[in-house]
């Protein structure tokens, strides 16, 4: 590539970055590169279809991409794929979920590329409270008709849900920096209506603890997903088709590619070359050699906590680089359990507790999972269901192995005791762990103006494009939206307005 001359280069084939990309590419006519260290474009959305994986590779491409790695399975990992228990199954590495299925800014901009995406949303819902669960389909459980709850509990709860709705993006963001517990308490004193936000919170944030929630960031989601007409049992959350996850970052590097653009794999950035505070290129390192690539423009779409590993802290003000190597992440423990036959019949069901402090973590431990294969078909082999089961864990946390094992025992006991015939149905199980489903966790300081800004201030040329930089929300449609940002500062024009519509632009 030393002859070639590109217009941007792309850090990373996840979602941030190559949003950005595509939209340069396809709308300024810009040359795009993207430069992805893994086997594999996806990053933290890689895929897998386990008819064509080994053990050995799906364990690499999870670390290296994802921030991930195996803990444990049974039967063992080996046995999982040689026996072919894995066979016909499509999942990711990590917990998924879409928000606001078809009207979510991950769709909303694909659409606006030529690219939509075929999902399957959640259309039904379960709530576990007091021991007994609670089934809601189709929105059932709007305005908030929560059978637990008498009537001045759903009067406090509807109070809250509108406000939430009703309230200004700007005003959301004035709430950025304030806790989700301290956001409630000072708004009402019913117990039911804090415990189903907090739980909700939990769902939206990755975070156990309404202490470390921002409240500014989970409000703006909340927002959004009322504002587009949805609700957790309808199109709240979706799943896409097959091949999974994986075609959000393909579908926009496709976009570069038809614009005369290039994604290498097994490319590694080694360092950000910058000199005067201008971005001159990169060092990168393709089969063993290494190349300096000249370019005037440099878009990050790794994480903002690891990025001094290539882009040299000396460029930047001793405060921003304390702040940003600080930043605290949200972390999962995900299992995979697969069964012979349908055991669960929601989509998505929540659970408050399955574990606390006085089992030794940070809070109370809340659990999520999905019937994948219920919401899209085609992720398990016909007959059998798969799910996804997940708790938040915070980074700290992740790295202890007695908890995450304990986090495992405590999602299959919750599993076996409440659902009839889940443990004769239980043909295998895969359990990972991740300290960064979110990379920079959705915490007071962590969100809105603490995040590093999609154009560097620093250093001219230098743009951040990722879930862990300047946006709002979660997971895939925080990276989109950083993307749009990244590239309405390149281009000089307001993609956030032209692409996405008023609930999702802040």
């Amino acid at each position: 590539m030393k002859n070639e001359k590109f217009d941007a280069i792309v850090i990373g084939a996840g979602v941030g970055g190559p949003t950005a990309g595509a939209i340069l590419a396809k709308k300024e006519g810009m040359k795009v590169l993207v430069l992805e260290k893994a086997s594999r474009v996806g990053g933290r959305d890689i895929s897998f279809n386990f008819s064509e994986e080994d053990p050995e590779t799906y364990k690499r491409l999870i670390a290296n991409a994802a921030h991930t790695w195996y803990v444990k399975s049974e039967p063992d990992l080996t046995e999982l794929f040689k026996q072919g228990y894995l066979k016909g199954y499509s999942f990711e590495a990590g917990i998924h979920t879409l928000q606001i299925t078809e009207r979510g800014r991950t769709n909303v901009c694909l659409t606006y590329l030529g690219k939509p995406l075929t999902l399957f949303p959640a259309v039904s819902a379960g709530w576990w409270h007091g021991g007994e669960l609670y089934h809601f389909e189709n929105g059932s459980e709007r305005g908030g008709n929560f059978p637990w709850m008498n009537e001045r509990d759903k009067e406090e709860c509807g109070k809250i849900n509108r406000l939430m709705v009703k309230i200004s993006a700007d005003e959301a963001h004035s709430y950025d920096h304030i806790s989700l517990k301290e956001w409630m308490e000072v708004r009402t004193d019913n117990q039911n209506t804090k415990d189903f936000h907090y739980v909700n919170g939990t769902m939206n944030c990755t975070i156990n603890d309404p202490a470390n929630i921002s409240a500014g960031d989970c409000i703006l989601m909340n927002r959004a997903v009322a504002r587009a007409g949805k609700r957790f049992s309808y199109g709240g959350c979706s799943t896409p088709g097959l091949p999974g996850f994986v075609q959000i970052p393909l579908k926009l590097c496709e976009v570069i590619e038809e614009h005369g653009g290039k994604v290498v794999t097994r490319a590694t950035v080694k360092e950000v070359l910058i000199e005067n505070r201008k971005v001159k290129g990169v060092l990168v390192e393709i089969e063993g050699a290494e190349e300096k690539i000249e370019c005037p423009i440099v878009i990050n779409s790794g994480m903002v906590n690891e990025m001094f590993n290539y882009i040299p802290e000396n460029h930047f003000p001793y405060t921003f680089v304390k702040r940003v190597k600080g930043f605290w992440r949200a972390g999962i423990g995900a299992v995979y359990f697969g069964l012979g036959h349908k055991i669960v019949k929601e989509h998505l069901t929540f659970v408050p507790k399955i574990a606390g402090k006085e089992d030794g973590f940070d809070s109370d431990v809340r659990m999520g999972f999905w019937d994948s294969s219920g919401m899209d078909p085609g992720r398990a082999p016909e007959g059998k269901q798969l799910l996804d089961a997940y708790v938040s864990l915070v980074d700290i946390e992740a790295h202890n192995l007695e908890l995450v094992n304990l986090a495992y025992e405590k999602m299959k006991k919750f599993m076996e005791d409440n659902y009839q015939g889940f443990k004769q149905a239980l043909e295998w199980t895969l359990y990972t762990v991740s300290d960064s489903l979110v990379p920079v966790a959705q915490a007071p300081y962590q969100v809105g103006d603490a995040r590093p800004k999609a154009k560097s201030p620093f250093i001219e040329g230098l743009y951040m494009a990722s879930d862990s930089s300047e946006c709002s929300m979660a997971a895939n449609d925080a990276a989109v939206h950083a993307g749009i940002i990244a590239a309405s500062r390149i281009s000089g024009k307001d993609y956030v307005s032209e692409i996405l519509p008023e609930y999702l632009r802040d």
